[in-house]
């Protein structure tokens, strides 16, 4: 008799399985990739504050070893107008001072101070390298305690080392000398901050440019208004901008250019407006300047304090209280829970 056999029939999932299956794999990705980007955005915010106290440490440090703060921008030959062009811009940021104190030694000793930042070049803004320039050459160097990580260098044709950190020139319009403690060619010591080290801002961010003209930004892109002859009607127009109405204005898109040079676009920045407002200048003059800290992160902007502290400050915070912060001899009282 042959000997009986059994067969077992395979068994493979349903079209219904399948489904449920895969709304479960989409359901824990919908939760969890959501929790990783919040979770790297915490470690890069985390670094941006780290780096800042670094900056505020390397302030402190010039001013044990020179008994000033370092100033906002260098010396130029400007008069209403900015220009790179000056062969008396000696207009130098505040990066470019404090190289050896955030262990760029090497760097700084690149830098010829006794010419132009951009020398050779004498036609203005530079778009390329012209060549043979030792402060371009330097100029290119990117440093790394400048960037903050939430917001990727998105810088396309120029080749310079960018910064995301910018000292505060104050709370008033003016792009020169300002009221804050970093102003051109300042030389203000820690007794000179009246309102208090801990009272007064010295550093923020400001997101980079694309350097796209054609691409509009409102975060990054810095608006030309028409020319105004008072602080308070320029102040009120820039701080109506919307994306709507800032379409068809005048634009400028290399925010955070460089950190070698002073320019109130580039490595300054102001309280004038609250902090994730627009930015604007009145027109292409020094004499009215809206530059506001913002960020990649969620909702605020870190500040670096005067006293080497650092703050993350909401969007949301009283702009009375974020222009009494700009101010080195304001006055103002400052009540910290607000800020």
């Amino acid at each position: 008799m042959a000997p009986m056999t059994t067969s077992k029939q395979t068994r493979g999932f349903t079209l219904i399985e399948l489904l449920v299956v895969l709304a479960i794999v989409a359901v824990l990705l919908a939760i969890t990739i959501p929790a990783v980007r919040a979770a790297r955005e915490a470690s890069r915010r985390s670094v941006c504050a780290m780096q800042l106290r670094q900056i505020g440490l390397a302030i402190q440090n010039y001013h044990a070893a020179n008994q000033v703060f370092p100033f906002g921008v260098g010396a130029d030959a400007d008069t209403g107008l900015a220009s790179l062009a000056s062969s008396d811009n000696r207009r130098y940021s505040l990066h470019s001072q404090l190289l050896p104190y955030v262990e760029q030694a090497a760097v700084y000793n690149q830098i010829n101070f006794a010419i132009q930042p951009f020398y050779p070049d004498l036609t203005g803004d530079p778009q390329v390298v012209t060549g043979g320039g030792p402060n371009e050459t330097v100029a290119q160097t990117k440093i790394e305690v400048f960037l903050c990580p939430s917001d990727a260098s998105r810088m396309r044709t120029r080749p310079w080392g960018p910064t995301n950190y910018r000292s505060c020139n104050g709370s008033s319009w003016s792009g020169r000398r300002g009221n804050g403690m970093f102003g051109q060619i300042t030389r203000i010591r820690a007794g000179d901050v009246v309102d208090g080290l801990s009272n007064t801002a010295a550093f923020s961010e400001r997101v980079l440019g694309d350097d796209d003209d054609q691409h509009f930004d409102m975060e990054s892109d810095i608006f030309a208004l028409a020319p105004m002859g008072n602080e308070v009607a320029f102040r009120s127009a820039c701080d109506r901008l919307t994306e709507s109405t800032a379409q068809g204005i005048q634009q400028r898109s290399n925010s955070g250019h460089t950190w070698l040079e002073g320019n109130m676009g580039w490595t300054r920045y102001n309280h004038l407006l609250g902090p994730g407002r627009p930015s604007c200048t009145n027109f292409l003059t020094w004499y009215g300047v809206a530059m506001s800290a913002n960020s990649r992160h969620s909702g605020g902007v870190h500040v670096l304090l005067g006293d080497g502290s650092v703050r993350f400050t909401g969007y949301s915070i009283d702009v009375e209280v974020w222009r009494a912060l700009g101010t080195i001899n304001g006055g103002e009282h400052i009540d910290k829970n607000m800020f």
